[in-house]
C-alpha cells in the first residue's frame, strides 16, 4: 500500500541516526560526501553516525545541520514537528525567475514535501481510527 510505503520514511519511531539517514537519503539522495561537503565536515563524520557505528551526532553536527540543510532541530533531535524549518520568512519574489540557483524554488519543493508526507501519516492515522471503530 502506497501510503504505508510513504509512513515508513516518516519520522515515526525514529532514533536520530535513522533521521540523518532520512535527511541524507531524501534531500541528497543518498549521497553521504555531498551531505558531508554540504555541511563542511569530514565524510567519516557522517559515517560514524550512519554507518554500522551508529554513533550519536555531537551537538555541533546537528547545529551544522540545522544551520546549512534547513532542518528543524526539533525534528532532528527529538523526531518532532516537521523535518523542514518552515519559518523561514517568505521573500517577495514577484520580480524573481523561479531558478533552482535563487533557492526559492528549492524552498517550496521542501514544504510540498513535507505537505505530503503529513498528508500520509493523517491517511495513515484515519486508517487505524477506522480499524479501531471497526474492531471495538
Amino acid at each position: 500500500m502506497e501510503i504505508l510505503r510513504i509512513c515508513e520514511k516518516l519520522n515515526i519511531g525514529m532514533n536520530i541516526n535513522e533521521r540523518f539517514s532520512f535527511i541524507i537519503n531524501e534531500l541528497y539522495g543518498g549521497n553521504k560526501r555531498a551531505f558531508s561537503t554540504a555541511l563542511g565536515l569530514t565524510p567519516t563524520v557522517i559515517e560514524n553516525v550512519v554507518g554500522k557505528r551508529q554513533g550519536k551526532p555531537s551537538f555541533d553536527v546537528i547545529e551544522k545541520v540545522c544551520a546549512n540543510a534547513n532542518i528543524s532541530g526539533d525534528w532532528l533531535i527529538l523526531g518532532e514537528g516537521s523535518m523542514l524549518k518552515t519559518e523561514t520568512p517568505i521573500e517577495d519574489t514577484s520580480n524573481d525567475v523561479l531558478t533552482p540557483e535563487n533557492g526559492v524554488l528549492n524552498t517550496l519543493k521542501g514544504i510540498i514535501k513535507e505537505q505530503a508526507l503529513e498528508i500520509a501519516r493523517l491517511e495513515l492515522e484515519v486508517e487505524k481510527l477506522k480499524n479501531t471503530s471497526e474492531n471495538g
